[in-house]
């Protein structure tokens, strides 16, 4: 494999490219959601706080805005397990406000049945068409999994980031996994009968390489601006301590997939899958040029992925039509006061769009903000309850 990197650009810059366009969310219901029977919060301020204990739910309220803009959880796949323990369904509804026009989206979840997705009252015909209409980025203690787990972990980040703007790429997506899971089980086929007809593999090679052509050269216009992004953010967020990259490497920068697919067919007979194209491809995390798993702290991971999300975030706002909304869970775990400080600070400086953040502590969040000067509004989670707070 080579690889893809670009060179770091003035973090001013970057930010005098991104488009002004509001979205908010000023209203959540929700029913039988997790571990709330039912509960309704307005919001009229641009940076809301979720504080309480743990287990009492602040998390999930965040993950419900996520629902509402993705179509599905951050943290459990299987819409039923997020329906509330012992019940049959339940539903989440939002009240958004998008370049300044009101839109409804409503998700009815029921066990043994697939979810319905409605925005302004209307079922959508497919989920794919939500994708992106209210853009939204979570930074969540889970998201370690990005270091700590295998490539399949990263490029999903990279086509969840891309697919918030260009339908066209979830489309060609969508269409090379199909292909690519068609191919597979013929090569599993020609295991279990011992029969290998390669003339068989061609038609999925064919729609292989012409989905994958797009995904890939996507994937280089996307590193090209995100990269640059990135590496400005973690500077700003670490006050230059230390200097993150990160390399983008696929197969496909040395060849075309075409060309692999058939130097490969006698070892993609041999293991029953494919074994190259831009589904192995794979993000390099580094820390002052060393692997970013291996030789970084707690902190410096966290402040990394971090980092990683907010040019996520930063991304979508230049290449979207709305200004996504911010949803950032415990920011203190393995995170210093400094460090938490400095990332308050740039957000209040860049005035971006709606923010939500959760903390245990009922003070440490909302002193940082007042110090600002920022305008926020604070609810205390206790009780699968919500109560706003006075500061």
């Amino acid at each position: 494999m080579q690889t893809y990197s670009a060179a770091t650009k003035d973090g001013n810059e970057v930010m005098s490219d991104l488009r002004e366009a509001p979205l908010s969310i000023a209203k959540l219901s929700l029913f039988q959601f997790k571990n709330y029977e039912s509960i309704e919060i307005n919001f009229d301020a641009p940076v809301v706080c979720f504080l309480g204990d743990n287990g009492e739910g602040k998390t999930n309220l965040l993950d419900a805005i996520h629902y509402l803009t993705s179509c599905k959880s951050y943290f459990n796949a299987v819409d039923s397990q997020n329906i509330k323990s012992g019940e049959d369904q339940g539903s989440i509804a939002g009240e958004f406000m998008r370049n300044y026009q009101p839109e409804m989206v409503h998700c009815a979840l029921r066990k043994n049945q697939r979810k319905i997705f409605k925005r302004n009252h209307k079922e959508y015909d497919r989920l794919a068409e939500h994708i992106g209409f209210l853009p939204s980025v979570i930074i969540t203690p889970y998201d370690i999994e990005l270091i700590l787990e295998g490539s399949e972990v990263r490029r999903k980040f990279v086509d969840i980031t891309i697919s918030q703007y260009s339908n066209k790429y979830l489309e060609h997506l969508v269409a090379y996994n199909q292909a690519l899971s068609q191919r597979n089980n013929l090569l599993k086929s020609f295991g279990k009968s011992g029969k290998y007809t390669p003339e068989l593999l061609e038609p999925w090679d064919f729609q292989l390489v012409q989905h994958a052509t797009f995904i890939y050269e996507e994937r280089l216009k996307f590193f090209e601006k995100f990269i640059p992004v990135f590496n400005g953010m973690y500077q700003t967020i670490s006050n230059g301590k230390e200097q993150a990259s990160l390399e983008y490497k696929s197969d496909l920068a040395t060849d075309s997939l075409e060309n692999l697919l058939l130097k490969n067919r006698d070892k993609d007979k041999f293991l029953e899958r494919t074994s190259a194209g831009i589904h192995k491809d794979e993000l390099e995390f580094l820390l002052d040029g060393h692997p970013l798993k291996k030789f970084a702290s707690q902190g410096q991971q966290k402040s990394y992925l971090i980092a990683l999300k907010l040019s996520q975030y930063l991304t979508l706002k230049q290449e979207n039509e709305a200004t996504p909304i911010l949803l950032l869970d415990d920011l203190y775990d393995k995170v210093d006061e400094t460090r938490v400080g400095n990332l308050l600070a740039w957000l209040h400086q860049n005035h971006l769009g709606q923010i939500f953040i959760t903390d245990t502590h009922t003070d440490r969040i909302p002193a940082l903000l007042s110090k600002m000067e920022a305008k926020f509004e604070a609810f205390h989670i206790q009780k699968n309850a919500a109560s706003k707070m006075s500061f």
